[in-house]
């Protein structure tokens, strides 16, 4: 195909459909429409939209870790914008590979303004293989391809990429054949390569899953064969997010899941008392977009605990749930946790409250 005139963002586009990238999760905002205008155009990418930051991270790391592609986030500059940091750091240290893709209104550096956006290319070069800014709408395609690679080559982790609105629309010529339009090479003032120590990969984090143990595989022992355990209180899948990521990282991987044809593939999500109030509104985009899995909560009885009634908070964002007091009851009350996260392709809270 011969070389053509396009907005440089649905040449990025088409880059992630190349990588085979299905799905993009992030926070809308009007920096990124020329990339959710570019996705509608080129087809084949759906967009799960987050309430918070670093949960796009998270769910991006879930699909990634079930789909073993780069997965990607989108989040749009803003004071909230700095939470994605968090999501980076905890795909950084299990080493997994994400493309995150930051979207501003202007051209160049955050403007010192009272309401001026972070300069999460900074914020983000210690905890990413490469942080860079786009100066030049010919380096985007390049910055795409390359961002891919290094998330992958190596100890695999994460690049962001910071797009300007008016660069992202602005019109390149584009070669699909050659993979790049022909565009400067990142200077040092617009890309920030991390300089953080990176620790080896734990152990039991070389494929997609880690075998779990102990408590975690009693409670897999409920659920069909091979179910897909989520929890970092007590090894699993990963451990290195930070509290309540397990709720979006299971979006991400159920959404793989469902992309790859696997619909009855069981995922189960183990969390302590004190992770899910973390990111339970997460719950809301769960349901809204018709995303199942059991989620199993372990409480002990304190009566100095925390007094939130938890199946409440799950019920107030459209799940069903339930209180298990009798551990004798928690087989039954998996088996109609499982039916009705199939019944009605939400989640589904399980808490168990024990001594």
């Amino acid at each position: 195909m011969a070389a053509q005139r396009i907005p440089a963002i649905r040449a990025a586009v088409q880059i992630m459909k190349d990588e085979g990238v299905d799905i993009a999760f992030g926070c809308p905002g009007a920096a990124l429409h020329p990339l959710y205008a570019a996705m509608e155009e080129v087809g084949g990418i759906g967009h799960l939209p987050v309430r918070r930051e670093e949960a796009a991270a998270h769910m991006a790391y879930g699909w990634t870790r079930t789909n073993e592609r780069a997965g990607v986030a989108a989040v749009a500059a803003g004071p909230g914008a700095a939470r994605l940091v968090t999501g980076l750091y905890a795909a950084q240290q299990d080493a997994v590979p994400l493309v995150c893709v930051t979207g501003r209104a202007e051209t160049g550096p955050p403007r010192h303004t009272a309401f001026r956006p972070p300069d999460l290319v900074r914020l983000a070069g210690p905890v990413t293989k490469r942080a860079e800014r786009i100066v030049d709408p010919e380096r985007i395609p390049g910055a795409f391809r390359e961002a891919f690679r290094i998330a992958r080559e190596g100890r695999p982790g994460p690049v962001l990429i910071d797009v300007p609105a008016d660069l992202a629309a602005a019109e390149i010529t584009y070669d699909p054949e050659r993979g790049a339009a022909t565009g400067p090479r990142p200077s040092g003032a617009g890309s920030v390569r991390g300089t953080a120590s990176r620790p080896p990969a734990p152990a039991d984090l070389g494929g997609p899953r880690a075998p779990v143990s102990g408590a975690l595989a009693e409670i897999a022992g409920l659920f069909g064969p091979d179910p897909y355990v989520i929890s970092g209180s007590a090894g699993g899948y990963a451990r290195s997010g930070p509290p309540g990521w397990e709720v979006p990282a299971a979006i991400g991987v159920r959404k793989a899941l469902d992309s790859r044809g696997e619909p009855d593939a069981e995922v189960v999500v183990v969390v302590d008392g004190q992770s899910l109030p973390h990111m339970a509104d997460e719950l809301a985009a769960a349901v809204r977009h018709e995303v199942p899995f059991v989620l199993i909560m372990l409480t002990p009885l304190d009566p100095e605990a925390d007094f939130t009634d938890h199946v409440k908070l799950a019920e107030a964002y459209g799940c069903a749930g339930r209180d298990v007091l009798d551990p004798a009851e928690l087989r039954s009350a998996a088996e109609w946790a499982r039916k009705e996260a199939v019944s009605t392709r939400r989640p589904v809270l399980i808490e168990v409250r024990a001594a």
